[in-house]
């Protein structure tokens, strides 16, 4: 009887385990993206093609800004997404385009930016 109950417990948490990596296989891009622990990328897929959410512009650590994302996409079978909208500039105030774009890979995103005339790549890794 002893080895019912272990046995049981291990098929029900392998079950668990299993059930939560198909639910981040339907659904990679979900979540608090971003470095060193701090979020630059809040993202909600709605299972179609449709991203939503926060991009959060900051600089030494600091939150200075942020900006709703007005127009998001992503392919799930690409993995490939395309982000934007419009956010204040943490340099002047003013407010201007962004274009994000980058592929997930696990709980990597990678890809390129456009912002209040900056250019740049980035990696980030998903928070939660």
């Amino acid at each position: 009887m002893r080895l019912k109950t272990p046995a049981t417990a291990c098929i029900l948490f392998l079950l668990t385990i299993s059930a939560g990596a198909q639910e981040r296989a339907k659904d990679p891009i979900s979540g608090s993206w971003g470095s060193d622990g701090q979020p630059l990328l809040e993202l909600q897929y709605d299972g179609k093609s449709t991203l939503t959410g926060t991009t959060i512009w900051r600089r030494n650590g600091r939150e200075l800004s942020r900006g709703p994302i007005k127009k998001g996409t992503f392919d799930p079978k690409t993995a490939l997404f395309n982000l934007e909208g419009e956010a204040k500039s943490p340099d002047d105030g003013a407010t201007y385009r962004f274009v994000i774009q980058g592929k997930v890979d696990n709980d990597t995103a990678t890809g390129t930016y456009e912002f209040a005339g900056q250019k740049g790549d980035f990696t980030f890794k998903k928070i939660s």
